[in-house]
């Protein structure tokens, strides 16, 4: 009989392929900054984890069927139950419904989905937030530089392909994860009629850290945003 610690590290192997093939892409845009690129990459991976799903599914599914069913037979049953929920066409809720019998076998898949989103929004909180930083003491030099006459607007202007680039990425981020938060707060609700209510519990505590991890990257976007348009450079 497999012990946890090894129905976890069988559970992880697919994530692991996931997040390998993910980080091997290359871009095309070249940035000024490390953590302009690092944006870039982690934005860009958490993107095609949510759009890809099939192999990050078995993995979902494998850990929940090795922690629920605490033996290799619910390892095996999980990761095929995993794999259904990733590859199948259709909606992510409906997916979820379908893929797993129990209730709180549905609340579990959703959990490490969700704890995986946050870790992945936890990653690019302090990277985004540093990317202000530099966009903004690049925006106050392009701003003296048209104010002592070295610079046009148009000039300046043309100098912000990063700032651009960034805000895109973390739009296109938000957006996905606005999109998935949606989907699992709807898998959550339709399975907490007769589920464990600690389970419940701790499936709400997350959403709300998730929750609470887009309000900071939207204010990360905003203040972007905001830089782009300012007098002299937008």
């Amino acid at each position: 009989m497999l012990c946890q610690r090894e129905l976890i590290a069988l559970a992880l192997v697919p994530a692991l392929l996931v997040s390998g093939c993910a980080s091997t892409g290359g871009y095309r845009q070249s940035y000024t900054t490390p953590n302009q690129a690092r944006l870039a990459q982690l934005s860009e991976s958490y993107n095609e984890t949510l759009a890809e799903g099939c192999l990050a599914g078995a993995a979902v599914g494998g850990l929940a069927g090795g922690l629920i069913g605490r033996d290799w037979k619910g390892a095996v049953a999980g990761l095929l139950a995993g794999a259904a929920l990733g590859c199948a066409a259709g909606s992510y809720v409906g997916n979820v419904q379908n893929g797993y019998a129990r209730e709180e076998d549905r609340l579990s898949a959703v959990i490490l989905d969700i704890r995986r989103d946050n870790q992945s929004l936890a990653n690019l909180i302090p990277v985004a937030r540093s990317v202000v930083e530099e966009n903004k003491a690049r925006v106050a030099e392009l701003d003296k530089a048209i104010a002592a006459g070295r610079m046009t607007r148009v000039q300046a202007a043309g100098q912000l392909a990063d700032l651009d680039a960034s805000r895109s990425q973390l739009q296109s981020t938000l957006g996905s994860a606005k999109k998935r938060l949606a989907e699992q707060h709807a898998v959550i609700a339709m399975n907490t009629q007769n589920a464990n209510p600690q389970l419940a519990g701790i499936a709400h505590e997350e959403l709300a850290r998730k929750e609470q991890q887009i309000q900071v990257l939207e204010s990360e976007l905003d203040t972007l945003t905001k830089l782009r348009s300012v007098e002299r450079v937008g």
